[in-house]
């Protein structure tokens, strides 16, 4: 823009931006602010108009709509704030309101152009107020309201006949809010903490950490009517809108002291104060206090003076910083608070979307539902560019490779939105999706897509969106609780999810699942579709793998006792590995399981081997690995098959075996 501008430290990115696409042949604008970047006031009203300029129309369920550099978010009040701020992600109302990228204004008087005003259900956008001397007369707002309808501005009515307008009666039933990342659009004018001004409309602020805290008549008094300073109209709307770190403040109702670091606040207790050095704290009303949160912004630096220990905060997550990673990151300035306000962050990974960058190698992470993907340089550009914030690799590697339940992703190259549920990924059709409330998702390149090979849920607790029934999953199966049951369970968080995808699972778990029959406490082992009891021995031997606690309905809907299919079994006590054919098993020489490829074997105790016999089911099909020859297995004997007689096979499902294992079977 050609001129300096006051931003605050945090970096704040969210959830999902949407495809390119050309509009109505216009072209591609550039953009004063990045992907989730710094961004001016001005710039927000310049992205909302561009929308009315266009004549989009509101839908939650139709084709989402591009800015100017052609980054989709939905047709909705949210997705007008989403696109309008330049977020990464289109967020929901829902979403907005527990987001750590925005925090609460303390009045609505101290709402500026840029800010918002959100309450259940639906969030405007705030441009500027009818009569600045005389707020009560209402505010002009940017708000997408209806299906069909265009979006309400303050400039000229829109296809409904109804101008962007709240009076001030509909100003109150919302909360007003302002964006971190969101900055003034000239140099603000210096005044010092603990300043009061009057502005000629008579107006009067408190300056608390270089922000005006508009005070009210009452307020005013409460501070004991101090002198104001008169400065020009405009002042306050010129200044920082983000209080400076480690202001300290002190409630004029109570003298209780707080500590200010990513504008969130921390109640100091006596000592902790005395232990900080008993700084000057600003006498401030309580409602200043009141409209700051509790966990710092993106990118904030917090140093315990007691263990010198120096910790980063990044999407309500912390990282302690070893001095190497410190230095790394440029040692940036850290504000001293006690442990207490540091303990408060209790996530160790990324709660919200966010870019991350690894300053040693500059590779560059999006990461999604706590997990981690590298971004190729052609993907992060299709992604925007969206501003990433330096972190150690440490920090980075702490996040998982696939996101957590519940996490919505969105395919940049064709739009389809994904569910992860236990590890899986769920195509969602549009009507699953509306049916979930079209919940804010997260645009990713397809590689992150691929990236994730499962399709069927490992563990977790699921709920139809449709019947409320919730079930149990464990690694492919399902099992519908009753109320008891799930209480007896612990009543865990359960995730949405369509029909389609509870579909998809079985009533048997995936091999080697290990499960806890919460009614006897007695462990089984799942094996070929099989259970085994396992004896206290048994599961020792085995390591005392993790079991997961279930219903002793679900335990007993798994009927069968023999292993079925081709397994690969090894007894961890004799170390010998056998080959399992339908129930039957063979012990390989160290020769044959090379030859077979060395296949991964799941551990069992030999009880379990001993259900098993030496001879497979009827009709099974077993190829000789050297010779290639395939044989029948009926009553005991094999038959060789001709290539006509094999092709002539409805099921031609064939398992590779040594030659010894055939010689087993007489011929037929």
């Amino acid at each position: 823009m050609g001129r300096a501008v006051t931003v605050s430290t945090a970096l704040v990115v969210g959830a999902a931006g949407g495809t390119v696409v050309a509009v109505l042949g216009a072209p591609v604008a550039a953009a004063a602010s990045g992907v989730g970047g710094a961004i001016t006031r001005s710039e927000t009203l310049q992205r909302s108009q561009y929308w009315v300029d266009r004549g989009f129309t509101y839908t939650q369920t139709g084709p989402w709509a591009p800015d100017p550099q052609g980054r989709t978010y939905r047709r909705d009040c949210s997705g007008l704030v989403s696109m309008a701020w330049h977020l990464s992600d289109s967020r929901s109302t829902a979403t907005f309101r527990n987001w750590g990228g925005k925090f609460d204004l303390p009045s609505l008087h101290d709402l500026k152009a840029g800010d918002a005003v959100l309450r259940v259900g639906h969030i405007e956008l705030f441009a500027r107020w009818i009569n600045e001397n005389r707020h009560e007369d209402g505010a002009l707002v940017y708000s997408f309201n209806n299906n069909g309808e265009t979006v309400q501005n303050p400039n000229a009515v829109n296809n409904y006949g109804k101008l962007g307008k709240d009076t001030w009666s509909e100003l109150t039933t919302y909360t007003p809010i302002r964006y971190r990342n969101i900055a003034d659009d000239g140099p603000p004018p210096g005044s010092p903490d603990n300043s009061v001004l009057r502005e000629p409309n008579g107006a009067i602020s408190l300056v608390v950490g270089g922000v005006p805290f508009h005070l009210t008549p009452a307020e005013y008094a409460e501070l004991g009517s101090p002198p104001a300073s008169a400065v020009p109209a405009g002042t306050f709307a010129s200044m920082p809108g983000i209080i400076a770190n480690g202001t300290y403040v002190r409630t004029t109702a109570d003298g209780a002291i707080y500590v200010i670091a990513g504008s969130a606040k921390y109640h100091l207790s006596p000592a902790e104060y005395a232990a900080l050095g008993g700084p000057p704290a600003r006498n401030v009303p309580a409602r200043l206090v009141a409209g700051l949160g509790a966990v710092p912004a993106d990118n904030t630096f917090l140093r315990d003076p007691a263990s010198t220990a120096i910790y980063q905060v990044v999407s309500g997550a912390k990282y302690h910083l070893n001095p190497a990673e410190y230095a790394g990151l440029g040692s940036p300035a850290a504000t001293n608070v006690p442990a207490g306000f540091i303990n408060r962050v209790t996530a160790s990974v990324p709660v919200d979307s966010v870019f991350l960058r690894d300053p040693g190698t500059t590779a560059i992470y999006q990461v999604v539902g706590g997990a981690r993907y590298h971004l190729s340089p052609a993907e992060y550009a299709a992604l925007g560019g969206p501003a990433a914030i330096n972190v150690p690799a440490g920090f980075i590697n702490l996040t998982a490779a696939v996101p957590r339940d519940g996490s919505f992703i969105r395919d940049i190259t064709d739009g389809a939105i994904y569910q992860i549920v236990g590890g899986a990924k769920y195509h969602l059709s549009p009507s699953e999706y509306s049916d979930l409330d079209s919940a804010p998702s997260t645009n990713v390149p397809h590689g992150l897509i691929l990236s994730i090979t499962r399709t069927l849920p490992s563990t977790g607790f699921v709920r139809n969106q449709d019947s409320g029934a919730i079930y149990q999953v464990i690694n492919g199966a399902k099992d519908h609780l009753t109320p008891a049951e799930y209480v007896a369970l612990g009543s865990p968080a359960a995730v949405n999810v369509p029909v389609g995808l509870l579909d998809r699972l079985g009533a048997v778990p995936a091999d080697n699942s290990f499960l806890r029959d919460l009614s006897d406490t007695a462990i089984y082992q799942i094996v070929g579709g099989a259970k085994y009891h396992l004896t206290p021995a048994e599961y020792t031997a085995l390591g005392s793998p993790a079991s997961v606690n279930v219903t002793h309905g679900f335990v007993a809907a798994v009927t069968g006792t023999r292993p079925a299919g081709s397994l690969v079994l090894r007894d961890p006590v004799s170390t010998g590995i056998y080959q399992v054919v339908n129930g039957a098993k063979f012990l390989l020489n160290p020769a044959e399981y090379a030859a077979l490829g060395s296949p991964a074997a799941i551990n069992v105790p030999a009880g379990l081997l001993a259900r098993l016999g030496a001879t497979p089911a009827d009709g099974t099909l077993l190829r000789d690995k050297v010779s290639t020859a395939i044989y029948a297995i009926t009553a005991g004997r094999k038959d060789h098959l001709t290539p006509a007689e094999y092709a002539a096979l409805p099921d031609q499902q064939y398992t590779d075996v040594p030659a010894r294992f055939l010689a087993t079977f007489p011929d037929a």
